[in-house]
């Protein structure tokens, strides 16, 4: 049983009062079992505090054919009890399923949600006033996660400004070690570019362009733009074009020294956690640098269908998911952040802690923003180094709020 592999994968779950085991398959693909062991985590405290319930039928369906298989749930009269989704596409949901979801305003205030959940991640979670999924974590998504080994035997600190990360990334090149692992991925790039356009066009203006409050600004994208292109012309693993080489095997490179950094999510930290490398000793994590204040964040979140067969058996689940414990189970093993601000930081790993305390301090908590035609232009850019043609990508498909 696996949850998120990639930002836009999606995963079902049916709850009933009956007393049958959890079930679900591993389609093998790396990084997947921290997953697999961060949402049982989530289902053992959920199992403790409500022994007469029991999750019978959990399954990710991930990749292209995620959404469609669950609107041919939904046209066929037969939703799940719950889905799991990046906040970020529960809008798109509303598009193609008007009403299509229960309201859960009350179970926030039963829970006292509203006063302890980050502020933002309620906005990113509400629709009309109304809140209408349950998030579950919060995912860094403009983080440098670092090999202490390879550092400690160079004699490096982590970067916190973009001067010192190009004066890291060339004493790590002239050591024979590449200075940052990478995929040509697009969506990988574009977490690659959201950090470096974070650092370089100030954290305001990153943040009133891409949740679309003001127009583009070229010069300043151009700028950013030509930052990845350093990036990918000096700095990166020669593995990265393969079309294979994904986000796991980069931080694979990250793992066994090859390579010394990679800016991606932090679900990073519980691929490596899982690896054998432990947190604050063995690997490094923080804010990117240059942009540290700026907490670019996804979150997945649960939502129940409209007509959800199991709907009191659900709505105890989404009590789990929101207690502490229920938080700190999971997002120990993801690699992310609980969504309450009231979580103990001592029941968390020394950069769990880090990262809440980024969290809470930020200047500019936002949800990243993401669209397919970015990622595509992103991919080809790392192919052609166009500059001009990236920029029409963004100036042609603006953020929109």
């Amino acid at each position: 049983m696996k949850t998120l592999v990639e930002r836009r994968a999606l995963f079902q779950l049916a709850l009933s009062a009956g007393l049958s085991a959890c079930g679900g398959d591993d389609d093998g693909s790396k990084g997947a079992s921290s997953e697999a062991d961060a949402l049982n985590a989530l289902i053992a405290v959920h199992d403790a505090d409500y022994p007469h319930e029991r999750i019978v039928n959990a399954a990710l369906v991930s990749g292209e054919n995620a959404r469609d298989v669950l609107n041919q749930q939904l046209a066929s009269g037969h939703p799940p009890d719950l889905f799991q989704e990046n906040a970020y596409d529960i809008g798109t949901f509303f598009d193609e399923h008007p009403k299509g979801l229960e309201p859960l305003g009350d179970l926030f205030r039963e829970l006292g949600l509203f006063d302890v959940v980050v502020p933002e991640v309620i906005d990113d979670v509400s629709f009309d006033g109304e809140v209408y999924s349950m998030p579950v974590n919060i995912h860094r998504e403009n983080a440098l996660h670092y090999n202490q080994r390879v550092f400690s035997e160079l004699g490096l600190d982590a970067p916190t400004t973009l001067d010192e990360l190009w004066s890291t990334c060339d004493k790590l090149k002239q050591a024979g070690i590449t200075p940052l692992a990478i995929s040509y991925k697009g969506w990988i790039l574009g977490l690659v570019f959201n950090a470096l356009a974070g650092a370089s066009m100030g954290i305001e203006a990153y943040q009133a362009y891409f949740s679309g409050e003001k127009a583009l600004d070229e010069p300043a994208l151009r700028a950013a733009i030509e930052l990845l292109d350093r990036v990918l012309t000096d700095y990166v693993n020669e593995s990265a074009s393969d079309p294979t080489f994904d986000w796991a095997d980069a931080a694979e490179l990250v793992l066994n020294g090859e390579a010394a950094m990679f800016i991606h999510g932090d679900w990073v930290k519980g691929y490596l956690t899982e690896q054998g490398l432990e947190p604050g000793d063995g690997f490094g994590v923080v804010g990117m640098p240059g942009a540290a204040d700026l907490f670019l964040y996804g979150v997945d979140v649960f939502a129940m269908p409209v007509g959800a067969p199991h709907a009191e058996a659900a709505k105890d689940f989404l009590r789990t998911v929101a207690s502490k414990a229920g938080q700190v189970a999971f997002n120990r093993l993801k690699g992310s952040s609980p969504i309450r601000l009231d979580t103990q930081i001592e029941n968390l790993d020394v950069v769990g802690q880090a990262t809440l305390l980024s969290l809470r301090d930020a200047k500019i908590r936002m949800l990243a923003r993401g669209k397919a035609v970015w990622d595509e232009g992103l991919a080809a850019f790392a192919v052609s180094r166009d500059v001009d043609a990236l920029i029409a990508v963004y100036r042609d498909n603006p953020p929109g709020k």
